[in-house]
């Protein structure tokens, strides 16, 4: 058993416990502060009560490599010995390895490699608070797997701020810890930016800020280090500049975010001068960094989302959660009283979401669910601790199936390739089947639109430029930045390093699995990226709509599944403005015009030509039918369309339509020639009803083939369409009946029924259950409900008021009114004085004589 050096962390007092409970428990809970140890003292602990291997899931990058680390050194070891870690880009695991830390993203491939996960003996859920989708999804996996092939798997679920009721019930009755951190007191101030008058509204977060960090660093109530709270790696450069000189030369300023070099990390938890941390959320509970004393909030964060037009993954600017903003100010006490100031009002802070929702409920799902139903799992097997929206699943299983990647709810050979790659389905779908002379340029061109536009801040595009492809743009330009290329149309100034680096880095790790060739010279085939495109984007084809406006030419655009946008200026095609696009990028306002409410930032020409080529579900053919009354002739034009996209259009000289021919044209315009198919589908609905009542007769029910052969039996060689037309439909269907049957059919299942007061009305077929409407005063002295179907079928009676609003529906009349009248006269009659509302409604006669039916 591990003996760690004793009292040193909070959690320390109650190791042994845990120890015991570990033993002889399948499930653990661990409500930890920050600073309590939890991470890097309690697996390494439970480790040594094992045999197996232990996996712990950490929602950051950085986290988990620090937490190895730290481990690591506890052991006295190099990570990579005992204990190991593997993130994305980065795996430092040998056969010796025992505790291994990774990024929870990653568990999937863990179970793909070993479905029962038979080396581990015990998975750490670390930070649950979280919430990040593969949180809530490890825990699903980790307790369905305990619950079929390893009931021996012991779930240890760990966080600073645990809902611990949900999850006791979740996971049925695991032992429950909560340990207490090491907390002094702290004081909040509220320091918002500064309003400057007019309309110039509140000063920059970037002055507040800076004055914010130099006046903390002068209070004698923060002596030591401190922390400050961004929402992002651009705010942090923002920041780090703007604090340049500003503050005195025995105080540095250091950057920590989860793609920091292990140097750069290494200075923030050293010891040396007095540092001044900028810092995203990584710091609020993933890890504790040393002798903290001031906390600096700006209250926002950057929130995983999904863009609503693309489905790609966004970061939103966010107010952080309330939950959020106490675990930032709590790191100012964790080594003596500490001072908080938080670059937000007081009722901006009375505003903020209690708890951050969980990205379960506001990430696009597409990939999760293939990485499901790989491992044999449809959506609706899964039990979730909290279930995706039903929309937001239906989203993502369209995409899938618009893709290929699902076919009849199971995954294809497409949707096993997507599953295997770390890009979202559109992006890996462009690389399925691509040829081996082209893979790499459209591997460029995935890793570009999965990790954002590879193009800076100088970067222009003027009308005159008529490019074809925005992502050829870029691709090419990244090429040329390889290749020292000084022929390309655009300078390689246009590149952003930064962003390029995130590009190389995710098309290093994925080249691999593909077995993608290097990088070659000269320009991508646009013809080949289109095709790639398209595999992506199927959905997303869009046709020109020229529009003026004055002396404005507006790009604007019809998409082939409805609605409209406008190609944007950002975009290098605007000047080409070609006739059909691929959208690859858009911003959509749902509150703009429905035709012009997306603005295209990201866009591919495609040709009619290779639309029409495609095989995909969006493709398909339309017959219209035009009907020449005087000269009795009909045109049929055949309109191919890509969705909603008309791409041409055939049609054939007039004809006289018979026989055959007719029944055909029916059959594929109906209910054309008729209005409606109201009659027909009554008809349906009162030969179900003999049906259920078992009442013998034979009348058919015209649907599907029965409709054909019905079709069929009214349209003989010689009958032209003009008969028809003036044929009543209703006639037409009792043509095909024997006498005895229509007798049974209006008899049984009557168009108008006639009540015991000699009232008739009409009974409605429309719904499942036959009704009719009628005015309380009509139904006067009838004190029996009406039935049809051989008395076996009451008919649901809809009362209407003098306004003609139905305000009671009734199923027993008998029993209506004994027991609901008397309640429901008194309101009718207070809002109806001058009718009548009979106190005895079955001995008053009825008003009317005759009643005209709602119809």
């Amino acid at each position: 058993m591990l003996k760690l050096e004793p009292d040193k962390y909070p959690i320390d007092l109650s190791l042994e416990a845990i120890g015991k409970d570990f033993e002889s428990s399948h499930c653990l809970l661990i409500k930890a502060q920050t600073g309590a140890g939890k991470t890097t003292r309690l697996p390494p602990y439970l480790l040594s009560r094992t045999d197996g291997k232990v996996l712990v899931l950490e929602p950051r990058r950085l986290a988990a490599k620090l937490s190895a680390a730290r481990c690591a050194e506890i052991l006295g070891e190099d990570v990579g010995k005992t204990v190991g870690h593997h993130i994305r880009l980065d795996k430092k695991i040998s056969n010796d390895t025992r505790l291994i830390f990774i990024t929870e993203g990653l568990f999937f491939s863990y179970i793909k490699e070993s479905p029962d996960l038979g080396s581990f003996s015990t998975i750490i859920i670390d930070e649950f608070h979280e919430r990040n989708i593969y949180t809530d999804l490890a825990l699903s996996m980790a307790k369905m797997l305990q619950q079929t092939k390893r009931p021996d798997l012991k779930i240890v679920v760990m966080s600073a701020t645990l809902e611990t009721k949900r999850l006791e019930t979740y996971l049925g009755t695991p032992k429950v810890y909560d340990i207490p951190g090491r907390v002094y007191p702290i004081q909040i101030e509220y320091h918002p930016p500064a309003e400057q008058g007019g309309r110039r509204g509140r000063e920059h977060w970037e002055l507040n800020a800076t004055r914010a960090i130099v006046n903390l660093a002068k209070d004698q109530r923060c002596p030591k280090n401190i922390l400050v709270f961004l929402s992002g790696m651009g705010a942090i450069r923002s920041l780090e500049q703007s604090l340049a000189g500003k503050l005195p030369p025995d105080i540095e300023v250091l950057p920590l975010h989860s793609t920091l070099p292990k140097s750069q990390q290494d200075k923030v938890f050293s010891g040396g001068k007095r540092k001044i941390i900028l810092s995203t959320n990584i710091a609020e509970t993933s890890l504790t960094i040393p002798n903290i004393t001031g906390v600096v909030d700006l209250g926002n964060e950057r929130r995983a989302s999904f863009a609503p037009w693309s489905g790609m993954p966004l970061l939103q600017l966010k107010n952080i959660s309330k939950a959020s903003a106490t675990q930032r100010a709590g790191r100012a006490g964790r080594v003596q009283e500490g001072i908080v100031y938080r670059l937000y009002s007081e009722g901006d802070h009375f505003h903020f979401e209690d708890f951050t929702p969980p990205e379960i409920k506001r990430v696009e799902l597409s990939h999760s669910l293939l990485d499901l139903m790989e491992l044999g799992y449809h959506p609706d097997m899964v039990d979730w601790f909290e279930a995706p929206e039903e929309k937001n699943l239906k989203n993502a299983m369209d995409l899938l199936e618009t893709l290929g990647a699902v076919v009849d709810g199971k995954m294809t050979k497409l949707g096993r390739f997507i599953a295997a790659l770390p890009l979202h389905p559109r992006h890996a779908a462009m690389l399925y089947e691509c040829s081996r002379e082209n893979l790499s340029d459209t591997l460029l061109g995935a890793c570009i639109l999965s990790e954002g536009s590879i193009l800076g801040k100088n970067a222009h595009f003027r009308e005159e430029d008529k490019e074809i492809c925005d992502l050829c743009v870029q691709i090419d330009l990244l090429k040329a930045h390889f290749t020292n290329d000084k022929t390309n149309d655009y300078p390689v100034s246009f590149l952003d390093p930064k962003k390029i680096k995130r590009v190389l880095d995710l098309y290093k790790m994925i080249s691999p699995i593909i077995m993608c060739p290097q990088v070659s010279g000269g320009k991508i085939s646009h013809k080949h990226l289109t095709s790639a495109l398209l595999r992506g984007f199927p959905d997303r084809v869009a046709a020109k709509r020229k529009v003026t406006k004055g002396k404005k030419v507006f790009h604007s655009y019809n998409f082939c599944l409805g609605r409209g946008g406008k190609l944007g200026r950002t975009s290098s095609i605007v000047g080409s403005s070609p006739e059909y696009i691929i959208v690859l990028d858009a911003l959509e306002d749902p509150k703009a015009n429905a035709a012009v409410g997306t603005t295209i930032q990201s866009a591919s020409s495609i040709s009619k030509e290779a639309l029409l080529q495609t095989n995909n579900s969006l493709m398909a053919s339309e017959k219209q039918t035009a009907f020449n009354e005087k000269k009795g002739t009909i045109t049929i034009s055949t309109i191919t369309k890509y969705g909603k996209l008309a791409l041409s259009e055939n049609s054939s000289l007039p004809v006289i339509p018979k026989g055959d021919a007719l029944v055909q044209l029916i059959k594929d315009n109906w209910p054309w020639p008729f209005e409606t198919s109201e009659e027909l589908d009554k008809y349906n609905q009162r030969v179900r009803i003999l049906n259920e009542a078992k009442i013998e007769h034979n009348c058919p029910g015209l649907t599907g083939e029965m409709f054909d052969l019905f079709l069929e039996c009214c349209i003989d060689d010689e009958t032209e369409l003009g008969e028809i037309k003036e044929s009543n439909l209703k006639d037409l269907i009792y043509a095909q009946l024997s006498p005895p049957d229509i007798y049974i059919l209006d008899s049984e299942a009557p168009e108008i029924i006639k009540l015991s007061n000699s009232k008739q009305f009409i009974l409605h077929y429309e719904e499942h259950h036959p009704c009719i409407y009628a005015r309380v005063q009509d139904l006067y002295s009838v004190n029996v409900h009406p039935l049809i179907a051989s008395n076996t079928l009451p008919i649901t009676i809809k009362l209407l008021s003098p306004a003609e609003r139905v305000t009671q529906i009734v199923s027993d009349l008998p029993n209506f009114w004994e027991n609901s009248w008397e309640a429901v006269r008194k309101e009718l009659k207070s809002r109806y004085p001058k009718h009548h509302w009979a106190d005895d409604p079955v001995s008053a006669p009825p008003i009317r004589i005759l009643k005209k039916s709602k119809s």
